[in-house]
């Protein structure tokens, strides 16, 4: 059915498998609000780990019948640290929610792939990356849990280097270890990249898209269509590519209510 009076965007988003971050609803979400995530039309939400609720949360997402994955906690945690004692309490971290995600029938893990301390490091980094990518995934297969590596904002100053913040890096990476990647279409804004050119790279690799809109410059997380339209083309490029996984919305919870993102959500659909 064509609708001209729809944007390539707003087709997409009613159309396409929508997830919800649990980091866009903050740390005080109820039942109710959760019910009102489904009855928007999302069909799954992300946990935000490092959410002291996260666990309650878990519930609350299997008692109204919502698909689950998991955003995997990193701050304060490195998984690129040449530190042997940080590295043993992160893999110990990573695991321990992996093996909680599947007591729930999760679906995937997002990672960050940590940072090196120093830019100079950046390629002994990567070995140790590698090894571990591996040895965390063999973890993650144990449980049925699918791994997807974001891709990250580069630091600008070069202090220090931020494992798969340029396309190759994380395309290397994700091929490595035979796992998927997670594309976030904001970092992507701010790396520099073409959307369409890096998602045809990607393939078969992409397992799930993180979705926010900004200026371009600084990862501002608004609801899509309020600031460079980032998503404009995003559902032709995903029907190009046979893209099959979760579109998951990562709203900043600073800026919006959860009333703002289902109502955003619901008006689309409506006009569809």
């Amino acid at each position: 059915m064509s609708h001209p009076h729809l944007t390539t965007r707003q087709i997409w988003e009613a159309i396409m498998e929508k997830w919800l971050s649990l980091w866009s609803i903050g740390q005080d979400g109820t039942l109710n609000d959760f019910q009102s995530i489904k009855n928007a039309g999302f069909a799954g939400i992300e946990i935000w780990a490092e959410q002291y609720r996260s666990r309650e949360y878990l519930d609350y997402a299997k008692q109204v019948g919502l698909k689950i994955g998991i955003h995997l906690p990193f701050h304060d945690l490195n998984l690129a640290t040449p530190d042997s004692v940080v590295y043993e309490r992160t893999f110990n971290v990573l695991t321990e929610w992996i093996e909680i995600l599947s007591q729930y029938g999760g679906q995937h893990a997002t990672f960050h792939g940590g940072y090196a301390w120093s830019s100079e490091e950046r390629d002994e980094t990567l070995v140790r990356v590698k090894k571990r990518l591996l040895q965390l995934d063999e973890k993650a297969k144990q449980h049925g849990i699918d791994l997807l590596l974001e891709n990250l904002i580069p630091d600008k100053l070069n202090y220090c280097h931020h494992i798969a913040s340029n396309v190759e890096e994380w395309l290397e990476l994700v091929h490595f270890a035979n796992i998927k990647a997670c594309l976030d279409i904001g970092h992507l804004a701010v790396m520099g990249n073409d959307l369409e050119e890096t998602i045809g790279k990607l393939g078969n690799s992409l397992g799930a898209v993180h979705l926010s809109d900004n200026d371009g410059k600084a990862d501002l997380h608004l609801l899509p269509g309020e600031g460079n339209d980032l998503a404009n083309a995003l559902y032709g490029y995903l029907t190009k590519y046979q893209f099959a996984g979760p579109v998951v919305y990562e709203i900043n919870p600073y800026k919006y209510s959860l009333k703002d993102i289902t109502d955003h959500l619901s008006k689309v659909e409506e006009n569809v």
